[in-house]
C-alpha cells in the first residue's frame, strides 16, 4: 500500500505535468509537485537513484540559477547524464516536479548527477528526504524580508539545512565571511573558493566597491572586520580586529581578472588543476557572473575528472535561461532580461548595463509572494546610476508607481519615466521606441518574469 500511494502520486504529476504542457498553459514546473506532495509528504524520499549517482545541492541568496546551469553545462561536457530544476522552481514542489518528471513510472532515475538549487528556507526540507554529496552556498545577502527576516535567520535556517546531512562535502565562497565560518556538524570537508586582487585587472572592477554592503561582524566575536579589498558588496579580503579570525585557505582561486562589458577573462588555480595557469573566459556581464563560474567549476573538479577544455567549452556553449541574461529578439530589435530582486543583485546589474553603449531600460516590479512582499529594498538599490541617463526608462509591474517614485527620487526626470503597469503593453512601448542600433534590458522581478513567459513575451518571435 506505501509503494502505491508513491507510485499513484508520482503517475499523478506525470499526467498534470503533460496536460499543461499539451495545453500550452504553463511550465509545468511547480503545480504538479505541489498537488502530488499533498498526496505523499515524502514523495522525494521515495526515489530510487542509479549508483553512484552524486546529488549536488546550490544554495544561497544570490546566483544560485547560474551555479547549477554552468555547472551542468560543465559536466555535460564530459558525457555525463544530468537532470536538474531548469527553471528555477526551487522549492520542494518544483524539486518534486522535477524528480517526477525525469523519473522511470516506478521512481528509478538514470543521472549520473542531480543538481538542484534550493531556496535558503526550503533546504533543511529537502536534506531531511534526502542526503547530498556536495551543498555549495553561494552567498548571503539581505532577500524577501517578508520570508526571511534579517540575514541571521536566513543562515540558521542553511545551517539547519547543512546539519541534516552526514558525510557531506561543502563547497563555499570564502570571500563571505559569513558563508565562510557557517556552522556545521557531521561535515568531513570543506573546500573554498574565491577572488583575488591582481594589477591586471580592468579598471572597471574598481566600480564594484560601491555596492550596497550588509553590515558584517566577525563570526566569532561579534568584533569589527579589517577589509584590505572588497570585490562585490560586503565580499572581499577580511581579518577580524580583535581575534585574527581572517579568511580561509581558498583552494579555488580566481585571479588575473580582466573584463569588457560583455566577456569576462580569467585565470584559476587550485585543487586538481595540473597547471598554475588555467585560463577560462567567460561570455556574461559582472564580477556575480565571476563567482558563479568559480563555484560550478570547484563543484565540477571535487567529483570528476573534467578537463580544461571541458571547462571551456561548458562555460562559453552556456545558454542563460529564464531571466538570468536571457537573449530575445522581437520585431527585429535584440532585448535582454536580467531578473532583479535584492539591493546588491540590482545595483550590479546596472552598474554594467549603464556603461554599454545604446542600453535603454525598462524595470518591471511586482511584489507577489515569490518576489517577496516588501519591496523596501528599491530604496537600497543604487538606482540613481540610471541619472544621468537620457532616454526613456519604462516602468511596470504591480508595483510600477513605486519603481517610478525611486527614480524620480534617484535625480531621473520625471518625463523620461514611462509608466504601465501592463507588462506586455509596456514591453511593445518600449521595443517601439528603441532603433536597431540599441538594446532594451529588461529587468523584472520574478513573478513578471513569469508572466512574460506565460503570455510567451519572452519567445524569439513578434509581439501581437
Amino acid at each position: 500500500m506505501y509503494k502505491f500511494v508513491f507510485f499513484f502520486s508520482l503517475w499523478i504529476a506525470k499526467f498534470i505535468g503533460f496536460l499543461i504542457s499539451f495545453l500550452h498553459i504553463g511550465q509545468a514546473s511547480n503545480f504538479p509537485g505541489k498537488v502530488v506532495l499533498k498526496i505523499k509528504k515524502d514523495l522525494i524520499a521515495n526515489f530510487r537513484f542509479k549508483d553512484n549517482c552524486k546529488v549536488i545541492l546550490v544554495s544561497g541568496t544570490n546566483g544560485k540559477s547560474t551555479t547549477c546551469g554552468l555547472l551542468v553545462n560543465i559536466l555535460k561536457t564530459t558525457g555525463a547524464k544530468v537532470i536538474y530544476n531548469k527553471s528555477g522552481a526551487n522549492l520542494l514542489s518544483g524539486i518534486a516536479t522535477t524528480l517526477c518528471h525525469h523519473s522511470s513510472l516506478f521512481g528509478k532515475l538514470e543521472s549520473d548527477f542531480i543538481i538542484f538549487e534550493v531556496d535558503e528556507a526550503t533546504l533543511q526540507h529537502l536534506t531531511s528526504h534526502i542526503n547530498p554529496h556536495i551543498i555549495a552556498i553561494t552567498n548571503f545577502f539581505r532577500d524577501q524580508l517578508d520570508r526571511f527576516g534579517e540575514l541571521d535567520t536566513t543562515i540558521k535556517l542553511i545551517e539547519k539545512g547543512i546539519n541534516n546531512t552526514k558525510d557531506c562535502t561543502l563547497i563555499l565562497n570564502a570571500d563571505d565571511c559569513r558563508v565562510a565560518f557557517l556552522q556545521s556538524k557531521n561535515i568531513q570537508k570543506k573546500l573554498y573558493y574565491g577572488l583575488e586582487v591582481n594589477s591586471n585587472a580592468d579598471n572597471n572592477s574598481n566600480n564594484y566597491l560601491s555596492a550596497p554592503e550588509e553590515l558584517t561582524k566577525c563570526p566569532s566575536c561579534k568584533n569589527d572586520l579589517n577589509f584590505t579589498n572588497k570585490f562585490l558588496a560586503h565580499l572581499g579580503n577580511y581579518k577580524c580586529t580583535n581575534c585574527n579570525l581572517e579568511k580561509p585557505f581558498v583552494d579555488y582561486l580566481i585571479t588575473n581578472l580582466k573584463s569588457d562589458h560583455l566577456i569576462l577573462n580569467f585565470d584559476i588555480i587550485g585543487l586538481s588543476f595540473t597547471s598554475n595557469k588555467n585560463n577560462f573566459f567567460l561570455p556574461m556581464i559582472g564580477v556575480f557572473n565571476l563567482y558563479n563560474a568559480a563555484c560550478a567549476i570547484a563543484i565540477a573538479k571535487s567529483i570528476t575528472n573534467v578537463t580544461n577544455v571541458q571547462i571551456q567549452k561548458g562555460l562559453q556553449t552556456y545558454s542563460t535561461i529564464f531571466g538570468r541574461g536571457e537573449k530575445i529578439t522581437t520585431n527585429n530589435k535584440t532585448a535582454w532580461i536580467y531578473l532583479i530582486k535584492n539591493p546588491t543583485g540590482t545595483t550590479e546589474v546596472l552598474k554594467t548595463l549603464i556603461n554599454i553603449p545604446n542600453s535603454r531600460f525598462l524595470i518591471a516590479i511586482n511584489d507577489n509572494y515569490a518576489d517577496g512582499r516588501d519591496v523596501s529594498w528599491l530604496w537600497d538599490a543604487r538606482f540613481d546610476l540610471l541619472a544621468n541617463h537620457k532616454k526613456e526608462i519604462f516602468v511596470s509591474g504591480k508595483r510600477a508607481s513605486d519603481i517610478a517614485l525611486r527614480l524620480k527620487y534617484a535625480d531621473v526626470s520625471i518625463n523620461q519615466i514611462k509608466a504601465n503597469e501592463k507588462i506586455k503593453d509596456a514591453l511593445n512601448e518600449a521595443i517601439k521606441s528603441i532603433n536597431r542600433e540599441e538594446t532594451l534590458y529588461i529587468l523584472p522581478t520574478y513573478t513578471v518574469l513569469l508572466e512574460m513567459q506565460r503570455k510567451r513575451l519572452c519567445k524569439n518571435s513578434p509581439l501581437s
